[in-house]
């Protein structure tokens, strides 16, 4: 299907071309404006049709009951069904327990004082969601720990920290879905080559007791000594990138405590169940994932700008921009055939105010074709989110409308859709809430464009390429 033509056609059957914007949709503190998109209201209904053509419906019901399948890879995609189920509910009172026992000191460190650091080791998915979540969250940590996170294949990171911590008292959490992902297993060697030849006569304690796995490839782990005990699973059928209700996140227990864990996994169920009974005109992802297919499709916007208006949420758009293009970015339809259609639009974005003083000229009288994600924090009370939330609406009006001048070098283009995204306050639930908005848009966009928005076929190629450039040096 040409979604293009499709939508002229839509938009060309529109009874009225000058209907009135479109209204707000609010779920429970989050609120979608999308008043500044160049759609009218009746064109915009018309635009669910995409939905029925593709039958949605259906797949939708599919992924919310574990029938869904990614065909390329010959497995189920669980993540929804996971995270709503009690096999989940199981997992997290085995993540409490472990937490409550290094925070009461059972397990104590290998010298006999409490663990107080935490450092989480991981890549992508096992990574950039747990990172968010905890920068998001600082407000609600209770500081039993300090927690750091570790990534890059370059060991000077990992270096750098050791010289910061005591290792004698630190956790380490070993966070890979395969458990053989380069850069993490390459940060687990440099570790513990560290314990061998500075704390050799600390090594097997720490490694028995401090040495931490979460992985989808429980067999793999324990192949690397690590005991069962010490390993935190979750299922392989779960997309790393959509694996942050999961044991991925024991981290952020250990940052924000059990309670508000609950909140926050609370939160992505809330807004999980949401999605899957509201109504197409009222569905916040459903909404959202339609006004980036026109803006895509219909005006040829390829750039989608996440800014965050929130120093809580400065990342936010890492994490929507491997959850987007990892997933759509795939030119193969689910037929085996070249798509005709544009898939994943380039995400990027970088906090507010800051990037008004830099892209944002750009944005403004520029040629770049581009549409913005606005996200803020709509609580208006402190002076500095008045200050943000006033910044948010001036952006968005003049990306929006533009402004001509007498002198044509102070005009701007105008042109540059946006939508807002306004949380009533940061907190667990919120975040969740948020997290999974952006999780199911990408499915809907996915649905519509015909693809497989699950596999990662040129992650993986990338991947054995540069092992073997690795074994050839």
């Amino acid at each position: 299907m040409n979604i293009r033509e499709t939508l002229r056609d839509l938009s060309k059957k529109s009874k009225n071309q000058r209907s009135s914007p479109l209204k707000k949709k609010v779920f429970s503190g989050i609120t979608l404006d999308l008043s500044r998109n160049y759609i009218n209201k009746d064109t915009f209904i018309r635009m669910t049709s995409l939905l029925t053509l593709n039958e949605f419906s259906q797949k939708r019901k599919k992924l919310f009951t574990n029938k869904l399948t990614s065909e390329t890879e010959s497995q189920k995609v669980s993540f929804v069904c996971y995270r709503n189920s009690k096999i989940y509910d199981k997992d997290i009172k085995r993540m409490s327990k472990f937490y409550l026992q290094i925070k009461e000191n059972k397990i104590k460190s290998c010298n006999g004082e409490k663990i107080n650091t935490v450092v989480h080791i991981g890549l992508g998915g096992s990574l950039l969601g747990p990172k968010f979540l905890s920068e998001a969250l600082e407000s609600y940590k209770k500081n039993h720990f300090q927690t750091y996170f570790i990534s890059s294949g370059d060991t000077d990171e990992i270096s750098d920290l050791i010289k910061k911590i005591d290792i004698k008292r630190t956790l380490f959490i070993f966070a890979s879905k395969s458990f053989n992902t380069d850069e993490t297993m390459r940060n687990k060697i440099f570790i513990a080559n560290y314990i061998e030849n500075y704390h050799s006569g600390y090594a097997d304690y720490i490694y028995r007791n401090q040495f931490i796995a979460i992985s989808s490839n429980e067999i793999q782990c324990k192949k690397l000594k690590f005991l069962s005990r010490n390993i935190f699973t979750f299922p392989k059928t779960i997309p790393g990138r959509f694996s942050i209700a999961s044991s991925i996140t024991l981290i952020n227990m250990f940052e924000i405590g059990i309670e508000n864990y609950l909140k926050f996994v609370n939160g992505i169920r809330a807004m999980d169940s949401h999605f899957f009974k509201t109504k197409f005109e009222s569905n916040l992802p459903i909404n959202l994932a339609l006004i980036n297919i026109w803006n895509i499709n219909y005006l040829s916007k390829y750039g989608n700008v996440v800014v965050p208006y929130s120093y809580r949420l400065r990342n936010i758009s890492n994490y929507i921009q491997q959850i987007e293009m990892e997933s759509n970015g795939k030119s193969i339809t689910n037929n085996a055939e070249h798509t005709f259609n544009i898939t994943s639009p380039i995400v990027f974005g970088t906090s507010g105010t800051e990037c008004q003083h830099s892209f944002f000229q750009a944005a403004h009288q520029g040629t770049l074709n581009m549409y913005f994600d606005f996200i803020y924090v709509k609580q208006l009370n402190t002076d500095s989110k008045r200050f943000l939330s006033a910044n948010v609406h001036a952006q968005a009006d003049l990306l929006f409308k533009g402004k001509k001048t007498r002198h044509l070098h102070k005009s701007l283009n105008g042109n540059s859709p946006s939508s807002l995204v306004s949380l009533d306050k940061i907190s667990p639930d919120r975040i969740g809430k948020i997290i999974s908005l952006y999780q199911h848009k990408v499915f809907v966009e996915g649905v519509i464009w015909n693809i497989n928005s699950y596999d990662q076929w040129g992650v993986e190629e990338g991947k054995k390429l540069a092992k073997k450039n690795f074994s050839n040096t």
